[in-house]
């Protein structure tokens, strides 16, 4: 048996990326499903029932995060099935804009689904939480360091990374622990909607923190949560960086950074 083994995982976003592979991941180890996600998951469900051979629930729900009152109804029901023993929030999207070319809306929209949904999905799930369960977020490298063309994408992850550290504060004295994932880039829907959208420049620099393949990156944040670690950062360029961030000066950061994004621009 794994440690995910008859626990009911609640998985927002499950319809594509991260949150398809971890569902995949997990209903091979036995867990009971309950997904969630804005986009139909008709197909994702077939695909995870051909893989269930421990005879695991699986329960989908239409979800927009963006809708506090719905989010919470929907929490509700999907609670009064089956009590979650972990929650896995990953929905969220890209404002791969600078910031000169995005407008009031665009960044609005990235903010009001990364920041208020995972807001709504916590405050949602809370009720349902008792001593010994989890919440694991999406975050992003993004949490920790600014980039060409994410302003929107930085502020909404900067605010995540604060406000899971308070709720870890909060909530870690009534036995729920938290964990927060912040990978580097992975190849998703998410990120190849940027292609033909970003700049050079920004293209540059999140190269800077290497790629991963979506596999391992779900494999590290499992043994994450399944260790109740607070952050999980996979990838050796993406840990180098986050000790770079830690025990550099500023100065000599974004050094780096301008010089990635001029010679991005050479090109």
């Amino acid at each position: 048996m794994s440690y995910f083994t008859n626990k009911t995982v609640y998985i927002t976003g499950a319809a594509s990326g991260i949150g398809f592979e971890t569902a995949k991941q997990l209903i091979k180890q036995g867990a009971n499903l309950v997904l969630f996600d804005v986009q139909p998951l008709d197909e994702t469900l077939s695909t995870l029932q051909s893989l269930n051979k421990k005879s695991a629930s699986i329960s989908t729900y239409k979800l927009d995060v963006t809708d506090s009152e719905a989010t919470t109804k929907q929490f509700a029901i999907a609670a009064n099935e089956q009590s979650p023993d972990i929650l896995m929030h990953f929905v969220g999207i890209t404002g791969p804009w600078t910031f000169d070319e995005m407008s009031q809306e665009q960044f609005e929209r990235v903010i009001d689904i990364n920041l208020f949904g995972t807001r709504n999905v916590l405050a949602a799930v809370r009720p349902f939480l008792s001593r010994g369960d989890q919440v694991m977020v999406t975050a992003s490298m993004s949490s920790f360091t600014g980039s060409y063309g994410y302003s929107s994408y930085s502020a909404s992850k900067f605010a995540i990374w604060g406000m899971m550290q308070s709720l870890s504060f909060e909530w870690k004295p009534l036995g729920i622990d938290i964990t927060v994932f912040a990978p580097p880039p992975i190849d998703t829907p998410l990120t190849q909607a940027e292609v033909g959208v970003m700049s050079q420049a920004g293209v540059g620099m999140k190269k800077l923190a290497g790629e991963l393949k979506i596999e391992d990156a779900v494999k590290s944040m499992l043994k994450g949560v399944e260790n109740r670690e607070f952050l999980v950062v996979p990838g050796v360029m993406a840990n180098l960086i986050r000790l770079q961030l830690r025990f550099f000066p500023v100065k000599w950061v974004n050094w780096i950074g301008n010089t990635s994004v001029k010679l991005s621009m050479r090109k």
